[in-house]
């Protein structure tokens, strides 16, 4: 039934529909940033504003981010995976109910601890939070992963003389580099985008993040020669380094989704 024609035809409109339909608002930002004054509204941009400061900080905090998540979930998924200690399976439960926990239920709280220790206005403020909130379900994610490799590594591993260490850090780690990168990868699209705690825990325009600057320029179209055509570009300058990073990393996406599908 999947290799016939008419199954191929059908899935291929669907697919091309569905196409159309994400990047018909993509076009139409690029259409509207180009009208009358062409690539001048994006010159008219960087005569506004330098986004340099912004996109540091969007670097540093996605990448301290991604660092944490890399060390911390890579390790607990191991542990919880192929080790074993007491109570494993109702700490891992206990921890994954976190996902049922909405971001916004979790501003206040954050806020203090972040206000407490006098983190606000900085990029360890969003760093930790960031990391915390992807943990979760990158947790769950890459425990199934390990969970698909046999167990029979880590016997050779003993076999060998290796300690537990060294088995994940030269055995289990490198086997679980698709399902790592893929976490990785989602852990950076949320990180990036990211806009409620960027926008409440760092009020210096300076130090905020690019995924906030676009609310800068919606205020600067009231009162300024900043036009609409203008507001669409600087849409697009913010949108551009995620785009490119979403082609560079789409094989490894998909090379993440699928990966360990298959035990043994």
């Amino acid at each position: 039934m999947k290799n016939s024609f008419p199954y191929k035809v059908v899935t291929q409109t669907i697919c091309l529909v569905v196409l159309v339909i994400v990047l018909f608002p993509l076009c139409l930002m690029v259409k509207k940033s180009l009208e009358i004054n062409g690539l001048g509204n994006y010159q008219k941009v960087f005569e506004y504003f330098n986004l340099i400061p912004n996109m540091i900080t969007s670097l540093i905090v996605v990448g301290g981010t991604l660092l944490v998540v890399a060390v911390v979930v890579s390790m607990a998924a191991f542990a919880f995976s192929k080790l074993q200690f007491p109570h494993k399976r109702a700490i891992y439960y206990l921890i994954l109910t976190g996902m049922m926990i909405p971001t916004s239920a979790l501003i206040f709280p954050l806020y203090q601890i972040v206000k407490g220790l006098h983190l606000n206005n900085t990029g360890w403020s969003l760093i930790f939070p960031y990391a915390t909130a992807s943990a979760c379900f990158n947790l769950m994610v890459l425990t199934n992963y390990y969970n698909a490799l046999p167990d029979e590594l880590i016997d050779a591993a003993k076999i060998d003389g290796a300690n537990k260490w060294k088995t994940f850090r030269l055995i289990m780690l490198p086997i679980a580099k698709p399902g790592l990168v893929f976490i990785l990868i989602q852990t950076f699209l949320t990180s990036w985008n990211e806009l409620q705690m960027a926008l409440i825990f760092i009020n210096d325009p300076e130090k905020q993040p690019l995924s906030v600057v676009p609310l800068r320029f919606a205020q600067t179209t009231t009162g300024t020669g900043f036009t609409i055509h203008n507001l669409f570009a600087a849409c697009i300058i913010c949108l551009l380094p995620i785009a490119v990073f979403y082609i560079l990393a789409s094989r490894q996406l998909m090379e993440g989704l699928t990966a360990g599908s298959v035990k043994g």
